[in-house]
């Protein structure tokens, strides 16, 4: 103290430095303030006055055009105006709250004084004014919209039914979250607070023509000074675009004339067919979460700045969720437009949206309407008949006579690779989706969301022999025209394993054999000793070279790779798949392999090519997000290709060929197409039964799962040449499931299927 004495002798001075000491702290602490707010926080008070000063307005963009192969519109966007109603109004919650709000404004001194019951009954005593607001404007809106009763009924089920399996979801999750950080139990009622789908609006109409939009505008106007149309406050009207489907529905007109002998007629029957290439075009959903998680509107960049993404998803946003719509997303959505005008200088700055690119794809929509059509169980082609074969007892699993089959059907351009045409049974329709969606998604023993031609693999049966044949002769260990003697069993001393399906059926043997006549006649001996020679190992190296077991890459994000023994694993003894059974019952397309009807009309058209690899694809158009085709050379042996086109020719072309003629109906050919040459393969494929999951758990449980198909799964394949080609043009493949015979019952479909390619000028 002394000290400070000496250094300011007067009181007047030290009482100055005090004051000034102060100031200096006090100038320190604003100065240390305003650094804060300028370097750390200045950027986000920057951000909150810009906000201020600007206005930002977002502009729509369209979405891109799905096109077939001839330039026809598939899907498209269409400016509309839709009808939305707050989600209380449609379960009802709406009349029961304005109910609740009359009665206690009616009674407001007593209101506390009133027990529960006497407030329910006073809430009773308004709610049917309510209630008939409420079902005046859906009368109104079924009305205005067109839409009958029961169909806008069950659109509103559909929303309640959608939004409440998202409630239960949040919900969930919040319960899962909340228990795992307070390790203890959490109740529902502790996390299940309104959902954002709860209070908002949703869709019930669309399309309405202009006099029907003034007419519900004009009854949301007058809701505002008149309470009896309150409900109507609850309603609006908004500009939108909705997807169009111009071609999902067509009429063709088909020629019965080379229809099998029960089903013919000299009459064309016109079929108008719906859902023209739906399992393939798809269609949109609502944005979920994980779109906006995947693709924001705005994402933070790690600096406390907002980064926006124009293209990102917003709530209300519309999204792919199968198909083409689905996984050409990124290019078909575009990316929306922004205005922002600065208040204080009345400047804008204009960024325009732009719109999705347009994806053409390999499909001939003409064509693939006629293919629908000959795969429709109206035709008869696609229900179980009399000519099919053995007939199923009644009450047994396997489908009964008239009922209808699922499967599938492809049409592939050999040269290129080109899907011309892919039908999958059974069908779907986007009206049907909107309007019954249960009966699509809640069919769980037919499944038909399921594209059959990408999606389902299955046991290939016999029609797995070429390949075998083609590599077994490349690879040296069957040679060019060998024989081998079919004696009804492959391993002489035992006769009741791996038989001949002639000998299991007649007793009887094919005897010697070389490759092209064992195709034609289909015996398994003859590749049993192929796959025998083989092994499994080398077999399953050609099984994925002709690209079994892995994605086509064809631009459908469905597709399933098939199945086949994992070759990195070939040389572990405990790997499955790699025994000398294995290798056996691989070759005559049983055991460990099962391959898509896509995989495998594209394994035939490699043969028809030579050994050149050109991937099945279903989009022309490359550009962003398309993969290009996976192209190669497997170097076959020349004249294990010609043996196996020559046996697949055999196959129908001959009377001794598996695929010839319909047995039971007086031996007509199954194929009756002049002026083209035919080459292929049936199978009939011992396929396992098929189940229902009761339980949810993914696997079968005896007693709790239910076994509703057993039986085998019908194929034919074929590659078609027209007269003036060196080599197939097509292959056309379909495989019906649980049928029985590939030739009896998959036969007359293929048949069919050519007749419509002549009809759209393909042969």
């Amino acid at each position: 103290m002394g000290g400070i004495r000496w250094a300011v002798p007067s009181m007047y001075h030290r009482r100055l430095l005090l004051v000034a000491t102060g100031l200096s702290v006090l100038t320190a602490g604003l100065s240390v303030r305003l650094a804060a707010l300028t370097l750390v926080h200045g950027q986000e008070y920057r951000d909150k006055a810009e906000s201020v000063l600007t206005e930002k307005k977002l502009l729509p963009t369209a979405r891109g055009r799905i096109l077939d192969r001839r330039m026809r519109v598939l899907a498209q966007d269409k400016p509309d105006y839709v009808v939305s109603v707050r989600f209380p109004v449609i379960t009802g919650q709406w009349a029961y709250e304005q109910a609740s709000e009359a009665a206690y404004r009616a009674n407001r001194e007593r209101w506390t004084e009133l027990d529960d019951e006497a407030k329910d009954q006073l809430v009773a005593a308004f709610l049917p004014a309510y209630d008939r607001q409420v079902e005046q404007m859906w009368q109104a809106l079924s009305r205005l919209g067109r839409v009958p009763p029961d169909q806008l009924e069950q659109r509103k089920t559909t929303i309640v039914r959608r939004v409440n399996q998202i409630a239960s979801s949040v919900w969930a999750g919040r319960l899962r979250e909340r228990a795992a950080r307070y390790n203890e139990p959490v109740r529902l009622i502790d996390v299940a607070q309104p959902i954002g789908e709860q209070v908002a609006y949703h869709e019930v109409l669309t399309n309405l023509d202009s006099q029907a939009l003034i007419a519900v505008q004009g009854l949301i106007d007058a809701a505002k000074s008149d309470p009896a149309l309150a409900v109507w406050e609850q309603v609006q009207v908004e500009p939108s675009k909705t997807r169009e489907y111009p071609l999902e529905t067509m009429t063709v007109v088909l020629d019965r004339s080379s229809l099998p002998g029960p089903l013919r007629s000299e009459t064309p029957v016109e079929m108008t067919v719906e859902g023209v290439a739906a399992h393939v075009v798809g269609s949109l959903r609502g944005v979920l979460k994980e779109d906006v998680d995947r693709r924001p509107y705005r994402r933070g960049d790690g600096a406390g700045q907002a980064a926006i993404d124009l293209a990102g998803y917003l709530p209300g946003d519309r999204v792919g969720s199968w198909g083409i719509e689905r996984s050409q997303e990124e290019r078909l959505r575009g990316r929306r437009g922004q205005v922002v005008r600065h208040i204080d200088s009345s400047h804008e700055v204009r960024d325009e949206p732009v719109p999705g690119e347009d994806v053409v794809l390999t499909i001939d929509v003409a064509l693939q309407s006629r293919v629908q059509a000959v795969m429709d169980p109206r035709l008869g082609l696609t229900t179980v008949q009399r000519w099919h074969g053995e007939r199923p007892a009644p009450g047994s699993l396997r489908p009964q006579p008239g009922e209808p089959l699922n499967g599938a059907a492809v049409v592939l351009d050999v040269t290129h690779g080109h899907v011309l045409a892919a039908v999958s049974l059974p069908g779907i329709s986007l009206g049907r989706l909107k309007d019954d969606p249960d009966s699509i998604w809640g069919d769980k023993v037919n499944q038909p969301w399921v594209n059959r031609v990408v999606a389902m693999p299955y046991q290939p049966g016999s029609t797995i022999k070429p390949v075998a044949l083609v590599a077994g002769v490349t690879e040296g260990v069957v040679g060019e025209r060998e024989t081998i003697d079919c004696r009804g069993h492959l391993d002489p001393e035992v006769t009741n394993r791996y038989r001949c399906w002639i000998y299991k059926a007649y007793n009887s043997v094919h005897g010697p054999l070389n490759g092209d006549e064992a195709l034609a006649r289909s015996c398994n001996i003859y590749f049993y000793t192929v796959g025998r020679r083989l092994g499994a190992a080398r077999l399953v190296r050609w099984y994925s070279d002709f690209g079994l077991g892995a994605t086509t890459g064809c631009g459908l994000k469905e597709e399933a790779p098939g199945d086949l023994p994992d070759l990195s694993r070939a040389s572990d003894p405990a790997a499955g798949g790699f025994s000398a059974d294995d290798a056996v019952l691989m070759a005559i397309g049983q055991g460990r392999v099962r391959w898509t009807l896509l995989q495998a009309v594209g394994a035939y058209a490699t043969i028809a090519r030579g050994g050149r690899v050109v991937s099945p694809t279903f989009v022309m158009s490359q550009g962003q997000g398309i993969a290009p085709q996976k192209v190669g050379q497997l170097a076959l042996n020349r004249a294990a290709v010609a043996e196996t086109i020559e046996g697949l020719g055999e196959v129908v072309q001959q009377r001794y060929g598996t695929a010839h003629a319909l047995v039971l109906l007086n031996e007509e050919p199954i194929f009756n197409l002049p002026g083209v040459r035919v080459f292929g393969k049936s199978g009939t494929a011992q396929a396992s039964p098929l189940w229902v999951d009761q339980n949810g758990d993914h696997r079968f449980t005896s007693g709790v799962d239910k076994v509703v198909r057993k039986g085998d799964h019908a194929w034919m394949i074929c590659l078609v040449q027209r007269p003036s080609s060196e080599q197939p043009d097509y292959a056309v493949g379909v495989v019906l499931e649980y049928a029985g015979s590939g030739a009896m019952v998959a036969g007359p479909v293929v048949n069919q299927i050519l007749h419509a390619m002549r009809a759209e000028g393909y042969l």
